[in-house]
């Protein structure tokens, strides 16, 4: 017994969500019931008459001629009482089923029991993981490829049971049906044989839950149904993985830490070369001349005024001493 979870399969929020309607729910309970008294008060019945050959002939197939069944497998105290409680189950189980049938129709959750494209290949990859030749669980939908192929087979199988049952029940009446079963005493063989493939199909059942998906069970009690443990997200086979992993508690998620910037790198230069001393500044510029005003328009310009050359000092009288 392990915890464990698929690793491939995203974390699914653990709210139960509403797998099973309540007329399948209670179809069911009335379905295992009516199986049970059936069951038991066939093989209280048969061991009325334990052979199947008529007495002083043989018959190929059942090696137990004469061989009773335990008594604490059987129902019904004695012949009579067997027989009343087999009949009203026998009707209680036909009604039954077809309000069942006629559910699943209406309601369209037959998608979800036929069999469809690859059943085979899904069923033996099934096998495989079950053997532990696969390390993880198959994709499933709402019943995995064994369980589609078992929830289809049983409504026939029960189907066999009621019509063989009718015919060892008034063969003389129902003459051509018993016939067509290929006699009373065949007709009776297959309805043994059906109620052991009844048998086989639901101990499996029953045994699937409790060591692969105890979970179911109260999907079929209150409907309600955690995908969170489904065997696909456990990755469950035979009692491996049977318990979820426990969920840690919410908490108020934190805010994700800053991204420090990468580092950068100061650039890399080259080392500055050797400059030469300054040199004397150069002379200032002369101030620029201020423009000359234009002439009016109409005038001539005027020459411009030759400047006079500097003459020699002038000298006063010279002084007398």
């Amino acid at each position: 017994m392990m915890f464990g979870y698929h690793p491939h399969l995203p974390d699914i929020p653990d709210v139960p969500t509403l797998r099973h309607h309540w007329i399948v729910r209670a179809t069911h309970w009335v379905n295992a019931l009516a199986l049970a008294i059936m069951i038991g008060s066939g093989l209280r019945i048969f061991n009325a008459y334990p052979a199947f050959a008529r007495k002083g002939e043989s018959f190929c197939c059942y090696p137990f001629e004469g061989d009773r069944i335990p008594l604490w497998l059987t129902f019904g105290g004695w012949l009579a009482g067997a027989r009343h409680w087999h009949f009203a189950a026998m009707w209680l189980l036909v009604a039954n089923g077809l309000v069942y049938l006629g559910f699943i129709y209406l309601h369209g959750e037959w998608r979800d029991l036929v069999p469809r494209r690859g059943l085979t290949r899904d069923s033996l990859e099934m096998v495989k993981f079950y053997l532990g030749r696969r390390k993880t669980h198959p994709r499933q939908g709402k019943h995995n490829a064994l369980q589609r192929t078992v929830y289809f087979a049983l409504p026939w199988v029960a189907a066999a049971a009621v019509v063989s049952g009718v015919a060892i029940w008034k063969p003389v009446q129902l003459a051509p049906l018993a016939h067509l079963l290929g006699g009373y005493v065949w007709a009776r063989y297959w309805h043994f044989l059906a109620m052991l493939a009844l048998v086989a199909l639901s101990l499996g059942h029953i045994f699937m839950v409790f060591a692969v998906d105890p979970y179911a069970l109260r999907s079929i009690v209150t409907g309600g149904y955690d995908d969170t443990k489904s065997p696909e997200s456990r990755n469950a086979r035979p009692f491996v993985n049977l318990l979820a992993r426990p969920r840690a508690e919410a908490t108020t998620p934190q805010p994700p830490p800053p991204i420090d910037p990468p580092v950068q790198k100061p650039p890399v230069t080259e080392p500055s070369k050797p400059q030469p001393p300054p040199s004397e500044p150069p002379p200032p510029h002369p101030p620029a001349e201020p423009p000359h005003p234009e002439p009016p328009a109409g005038d001539p310009p005027a020459p411009p005024t030759p400047a006079k050359p500097p003459g020699p000092p002038v000298s006063g009288p010279p002084k007398t001493s």
